[in-house]
């Protein structure tokens, strides 16, 4: 019987093997879909690509309590109404962030974990090719859950505004018992009883809700 000769493994061969192994084990950006909203702005993300392991495929493990994104700044603030169902990104956090998310403080990590499913924020709205929106691409749009379609020019300070009986009868109403009054005391005083009002808009709202 002859001897059987082993080669040593080759130093490429063992880089790669050691590259594969770390990247199968990090976490940086996943495609989640939201199965639970939370009370406390935190969701439950259900992950769609599948994962390889030895001699078989298998799925993520439900996330939980991920924080999701607010746009927001200044103490103002986009409020969307995230649903089940929704899709996003989840992007794991380099560092345990339990401290961080109790004390809202800088804090040293309280684990090791790097990386970790356990980490992740929800970055919510990505729509695969199958579910792509109405984008109009000329113009800024705030749409609300009635859809494209619905949506109005927003109202802005020294915008014309027009009153008629149309938007508010009892003020025209009123306009024209005034007309009457002072014809009858100055006949001709008013020789055209106006049919509407025109003006401007001299305030806003700081707040806007869009059904």
């Amino acid at each position: 019987m002859s001897d059987i000769q082993i080669n040593p493994p080759d130093l490429d061969d063992v880089l790669e093997l050691l590259k594969n192994n770390i990247f199968a084990n990090l976490n940086c950006v996943q495609i989640g879909k939201i199965e639970k909203v939370n009370d406390n702005q935190t969701v439950e993300i259900m992950i769609q690509v599948k994962r390889r392991v030895p001699n078989k495929i298998i799925s993520y493990p439900l996330l939980v309590d991920c924080p999701y994104l607010v746009l927001q700044g200044g103490g103002a603030y986009l409020d969307f109404p995230i649903t089940k169902g929704d899709y996003c990104l989840v992007l794991f956090n380099d560092r345990n962030i339990d401290t961080w998310w109790k004390s809202a403080n800088v804090a040293e990590p309280p684990t090791l974990r790097k990386h970790s499913l356990s980490d992740g924020f929800a970055l919510v709205g990505i729509n695969a090719e199958t579910n792509i929106l109405d984008n109009d691409g000329t113009v800024v749009r705030l749409l609300g859950t009635s859809g494209p379609g619905s949506e109005e020019f927003a109202a802005r300070v020294d915008d014309p505004t027009l009153i008629d009986s149309g938007t508010d009868a009892i003020f025209m109403t009123w306009i024209n018992n005034v007309s009457g009054a002072i014809n009858s005391l100055i006949p001709g005083a008013i020789p055209n009883i106006p049919k509407n009002v025109v003006g401007i808009i001299d305030s806003g709202s700081t707040e806007v809700k869009i059904g």
